[in-house]
């Protein structure tokens, strides 16, 4: 006949093992805003009272790690867009210099006034372009960081939506655990149960 160890054991060490488990996550959370325990333990779920720290640690990682700023401007067409903006320059003053010519020069006089101020805009305007986007693209990497972005938004974000964002992301990573917890403090159980038997 079994003994009432090898069930009750196993059932405390479960309910233990999950109940610690449980506590443990929503500790992660709460208590919000911090609280005093038996008047002399402070008490504030990990999350709120770190807040800044995890929002420094996540930008600091996005900026250096995830998103470089170098890496970023690396992957933008640069020549591409300028060479569309000139092609745009250049095609604006070919058609505003086509309305513009008197009608009465001959056909042979507008192209050649047409193809030598074409020929000029496209070459001032490439240089021009140019040397725009390099100064634009360098007071990009010296004036915008996006891991102050990140913190700032990281920042504002409430608990509540810190808490959400958490278990949008890890709600079956957080249920594993406190099933673990289950099982492990049911496995203790039986241990425990097996050595009363034994002694």
């Amino acid at each position: 006949m079994v003994g009432w160890e090898w069930v009750i054991l196993p059932l405390v060490g479960s309910a233990i093992g999950w109940s610690t488990n449980f506590l443990a996550i929503r500790m992660l959370f709460r208590p919000k805003e911090p609280r005093r325990v038996l008047g002399r333990v402070r008490v504030q779920g990990v999350l709120p009272r770190r807040r800044e720290d995890l929002a420094r640690v996540v930008a600091d990682t996005v900026e250096n790690e995830l998103l470089p700023m170098d890496e970023l401007l690396a992957r933008v067409d640069v020549a591409g867009y300028e060479k569309e903006v000139v092609g745009t320059i250049v095609n604006y003053v070919d058609r505003r210099l086509e309305e513009n010519l008197p009608g009465g020069l001959p056909e042979q006089f507008r192209r050649m006034i047409g193809g030598y101020i074409h020929r000029v805009v496209h070459r001032e305007a490439s240089a021009v372009v140019h040397d725009v986007s390099g100064n634009l693209i360098q007071r990009v990497r010296d004036e915008f960081r996006i891991g102050t972005v990140v913190r700032e938004k990281m920042e504002a974000l409430d608990t509540d939506q810190l808490e959400q964002l958490v278990h949008r992301v890890a709600r079956h990573e957080l249920r594993t655990i406190e099933v673990l917890g289950a099982v492990l403090g049911g496995v203790i159980g039986l241990v425990q149960a097996a050595l009363l038997a034994i002694l």
